[in-house]
């Protein structure tokens, strides 16, 4: 997925042509719902989430309606014997974290559900907490599930960094099971005294193959270990991960991008590439040195030998990529503690199309609980910033009192509705974002703005037309492909002379007194 820089800087300004500037109609379901952690919207059009308990439920995105279809029994949420008292975050982790449909849920012999959930591996007498992923058979017909059984057992936890986020996907004509399993040792940043010695921190495993933390791990859809997984009977898929508890599908290009929390900076995204190391805890984000033995573990790296290929894969995007924040206290950090995401294909919103949608559990000083979108080129990639066109873009942040701590995000099956998920921060619910097509396209002013220049390709001056009312403009500007600003005022002017300029191409950028920005490509000859 490299791709020239110029080129790609080229083709965005070819793609956007008038920027985002949708209305949304916020709601709330009525729906009462106890610490959700995963929403998907399913092709019967309703709503599956996994809440606390070992449950799994269903909810009528229309009524609000919620039916428990599963308690799992043998539901157990750690016990103080293995409580550890040595740091701030004693409890042993357990819950009920991520649930998937099968990739064809809708043909009745595949009407699967997979969750999973905490569960007790040792006896009453000697604790061990392990987490487990169940399959539920759903019985549309009836509305009930008919037949559990476990599917894979024995996935370790620990004290912190858990994971959990679950992806049933069809890819490379086969059905596949994806689970994230964090690291599970407090970060010796924040409490360096947890672990005595510190090689005794299992975040040192995160790229052990051996060990299953740290790691994005691929089963077959029946919980069996794929022959062709980078170590036979090993079933890690990728590894050198911190947090990861996000996963999404671009089912076009058959591309996952996991959503992992950093430590203090580099929160991830990362496109997964089997078998590879994303370097957690020795490398951050993007290959950029910015901590601290960084550059030299890059520059000395050893593939491992039992792994095809292997190499560190820097991050697809990191947020706050930097130097590490030195201070104690979490709110001053410039992480916005990802905690999810989905990729958006739909046309319902058309300006949204062809991206990735990313939750935050994050409210700190210069971080908000919000929903960043993505925009992605048709490979995949990332289109570039541009001038007055960010990217990623935030929404939402505006609600975030009511929303919550954003823990996940789907979309209803016609791409017009989000859901969202919140627990921590206020009341647990879900809350509803539909788009407006009507006031969006009102917002936008819609005009022409190909239309307001010519000639175009332009030799030596370009022309403005006298359609566009001046008091509609506050700011105009002309870039070159490198970015830089040639011209700017507050009006549209009436005549630019350009014959002192290189061949190429040019964004000519505007904004509206709305505060929308609307741009469009001159080329020079």
């Amino acid at each position: 997925m490299k791709s020239n820089p110029i080129l790609v800087m080229l083709f965005a300004v070819a793609m956007i042509q008038i920027s985002d500037a949708q209305v949304f109609n916020r709601s709330e379901l009525t729906t009462q719902v106890n610490t959700p952690w995963e929403i998907t919207f399913g092709p019967d059009n309703y709503l599956w989430l996994t809440e606390s308990g070992g449950r799994v439920i269903r909810v009528d995105p229309v009524t609000g309606n919620k039916q428990v279809v599963y308690t799992a029994p043998d539901y157990f949420n750690g016990s103080p014997l293995e409580q550890w008292p040595l740091c701030f975050q004693p409890n042993i982790g357990a819950g009920t974290l991520g649930l998937a449909l099968h990739p064809d849920f809708s043909n009745a012999s595949n009407s699967f559900i997979y969750f999973v959930y905490s569960y007790n591996h040792g006896t009453a007498q000697s604790p061990e907490t392990k987490f487990k992923v169940k399959r539920l058979f759903w019985d549309a017909s009836i509305q009930t599930v008919v037949n559990d059984s476990d599917l894979i057992l024995n996935i370790t936890t620990g004290y912190d960094h858990l994971g959990g986020r679950l992806l049933a996907i069809h890819q490379n004509g086969n059905d596949y099971l994806f689970l994230t399993v964090g690291d599970h040792g407090i970060s010796e940043a924040n409490s360096p005294t947890c672990y005595n010695p510190q090689s005794t921190n299992p975040n040192n495993f995160a790229q052990d193959p051996a060990a299953q933390n740290g790691k994005i791990h691929r089963f077959n859809i029946d919980g069996t270990i794929p022959f062709d997984n980078p170590i036979p009977g090993n079933s890690f898929y990728t590894r050198g991960h911190r947090n990861p508890q996000g996963l999404m599908y671009h089912s076009g290009l058959e591309i996952i991008y996991d959503v992992e929390h950093g430590d203090r900076t580099d929160d991830e995204i990362n496109v997964l590439y089997k078998g590879m190391n994303y370097g957690w805890k020795d490398v951050r984000g993007y290959h950029d040195g910015n901590v601290p033995g960084e550059s030299v573990y890059l520059s000395s790296y050893i593939p491992d030998p039992s792994i095809a290929n292997d190499s560190l894969v820097s991050a697809f995007y990191s947020f706050c990529a930097g130097s590490p924040d030195t201070s104690s206290n979490y709110l001053d950090w410039c992480t916005v503690a990802p905690s999810d995401g989905i990729y958006y294909g739909s046309t319902g919103i058309p300006q949204w199309t062809n991206s990735l949608l990313v939750v935050t559990l994050k409210d700190g000083l210069s971080t908000d609980w919000e929903v960043f979108r993505f925009k992605l080129l048709p490979n995949g990639d990332l289109v570039p910033s541009m001038p007055g066109q960010p990217n990623p873009e935030a929404y939402f942040s505006v609600d975030q009192a009511m929303n919550g701590r954003l823990r996940d995000i789907t979309f209803s099956n016609d791409g017009k509705k989000l859901y969202l998920i919140n627990n921590g921060g206020t009341t647990d619910k879900i809350t509803v974002y539909e788009y407006d097509s009507l006031q969006s396209s009102l917002s936008e002013q819609v005009f022409e703005i190909t239309n307001l220049h010519f000639p175009n390709p332009v030799k030596n001056h370009l022309f403005f037309n006298k359609e566009l009312p001046e008091d509609f403009i506050s700011e105009f500007k002309l870039f070159d492909v490198t970015g830089k600003c040639i011209l700017s005022t507050a009006k549209v002017p009436e005549r630019i002379d350009m014959s002192h300029l290189r061949s190429g191409l040019y964004l000519v950028h505007i904004v509206d007194i709305n505060g929308f920005s609307h741009n469009t490509k001159v080329m020079k000859q």
